[in-house]
């Protein structure tokens, strides 16, 4: 994986801890949207620690795909993708 890709998604975790850390007040639909946005994205944290030994992007973004109706995770594609650049 190359430079900037690995920036990319370090960018993108980043944002999907301020997501949690900013979720608001502390009710159900909160909750759930960040116990599942962690379940997505803590993986990624264990793969950037390993420098991505083994993680599957295609993988990845599935489990993101999973949940972006219910939990509206289509900004993190945008995210990555500008970060790309």
């Amino acid at each position: 994986m190359n430079e900037s890709k690995k920036k990319a998604y370090e960018k993108l975790i980043y944002q999907a801890f301020l997501d949690i850390k900013n979720s608001g007040e502390f009710n159900e639909e909160n909750f759930y949207r960040s116990f599942h946005i962690a379940h997505v994205f803590h993986n990624l944290a264990d793969f950037i620690v390993m420098d991505y030994d083994g993680f599957d992007e295609n993988e990845f973004w599935r489990r993101v795909d999973v949940i972006e109706d219910q939990f509206n995770t289509s900004p993190y594609k945008k995210i990555f993708n500008e970060n790309l650049k």
